[in-house]
């Protein structure tokens, strides 16, 4: 049972990946953006549930924590949409984008932490300064990229100044 927890895992975060870079390509908003976004979110979905099958089988562990982050974050950007459709106002929008781009950036660190296993480490506390320290540093990066391409491609919808 344990295998089908790892294959549907794997599957998963394969999955999130190929259509989270096929959203790249796709004009925000159009009909291709919607479908690859669905199923984006089901693969990460996919990937946060089948988590909780892997590692320690019941006990609770930080993979089990990262799998309830992601789960938080891909409803939250879901509903965002929901709210936006039934509102119409924008802020929905960037609440979205940003649920969405940082699920992103947590399917980078859970590979980056996947790929740290390929490594020796002199002990526990190496390996935890290390990951620690990479983890940091992918954070920010990200993080700025995250921001940088929001306030290039999205601000000027939500910072509008009204009429005088």
């Amino acid at each position: 049972m344990h295998e089908v927890f790892a294959n549907l895992h794997i599957l998963g975060a394969v999955s999130a990946y190929l259509t989270a870079f096929l959203i790249f390509t796709q004009r925000v908003g159009s009909p291709r953006h919607r479908i690859i976004g669905i199923g984006y979110a089901v693969a990460m979905l996919t990937t946060a549930l089948s988590g909780f099958g892997i590692y320690t089988w019941g006990h609770l562990s930080v993979f089990h924590i990262f799998s309830i982050i992601t789960f938080l974050t891909i409803s939250r950007g879901w509903y965002a949409i929901y709210q936006f459709r039934k509102t119409n106002d924008r802020k929905h929008l960037a609440n979205h984008y940003f649920n969405m781009a940082y699920s992103f950036m947590g399917l980078n660190l859970a590979a980056l932490g996947q790929t740290m296993r390929f490594f020796t480490f002199e002990g526990m506390m190496h390996y935890i300064t290390v990951i620690t320290t990479i983890y940091l540093v992918a954070y920010l990066v990200a993080n700025r990229l995250i921001q940088g391409v929001f306030f290039r491609r999205f601000a000027h919808w939500f910072a509008a100044n009204p009429a005088e």
